[in-house]
């Protein structure tokens, strides 16, 4: 009888995590893979990371950290980034995250170090105090691109493509007010060109 019953609870447990976990394998869903941050009028905006815990354990969140980012990891008002918190199975937190650069760096990772294992999450730091009508205008298009991207603004100098990462991809020179760079041998994703004045625009490619 002993042996049946344990049987019958293990059973039930086995269907209980089938229930709540809809992948064939235990995982950790950490979503999104990108965070966009700026600060404007001395207000800074952050994004929402969602943690879903897919395994058969609570999970455990360590810290959250960024090399040269402070970062702020909310979860009902408290800030989990250096004290942690337990994700209980099957369930899913929303952590509001704010993060902004210890040095000139605006390209970062995210990590969120687990006892399953440490997710990233790549950002990018925009800082916007309103329109200076002093600075040249920057501007690209299309949006998405595909094969090209041109890119406008005055004494463009050297431009640099950045991935959504921070790696540098490319640098191109631009003797003038336009750019076009080829994109065609670029990977669908986000991506940075940065003129030689600082400026900042972001974009997508599509094929």
């Amino acid at each position: 009888m002993k042996k049946l019953f344990t049987l019958i609870a293990a059973i039930v447990l086995c269907f209980n995590l089938n229930a709540q976990n809809p992948f064939e394998e235990e995982q950790v869903i950490v979503t999104p893979d990108f965070l966009h941050f700026y600060f404007y009028a001395c207000s800074p905006h952050g994004g929402q990371v969602t943690i879903t815990n897919y395994t058969s354990e609570d999970l455990v969140i360590n810290r959250c950290y960024a090399e040269n980012f402070n970062v702020e990891c909310l979860y009902e008002g408290r800030n989990i980034a250096e004290t942690g918190m337990f994700v209980p199975i099957g369930e899913t937190v929303i952590l509001d995250t704010y993060a902004s650069p210890i040095t000139k760096d605006v390209y970062g990772t995210l990590c969120i170090d687990t006892d399953f294992g440490i997710f990233t999450i790549a950002i990018y730091y925009e800082t916007t105090y309103g329109i200076d009508e002093n600075n040249p205008i920057f501007s690209l298009t299309p949006i998405p691109a595909n094969e090209f991207v041109t890119i406008k603004g005055e004494n463009l100098g050297m431009v640099s493509i950045f991935n959504m990462l921070g790696q540098k991809m490319e640098d191109h020179f631009a003797d003038g007010s336009e750019l076009v760079i080829s994109t065609s041998h670029y990977p669908n994703g986000i991506y940075f060109a940065k003129s030689a004045q600082g400026k900042t625009q972001r974009f997508v490619i599509a094929h």
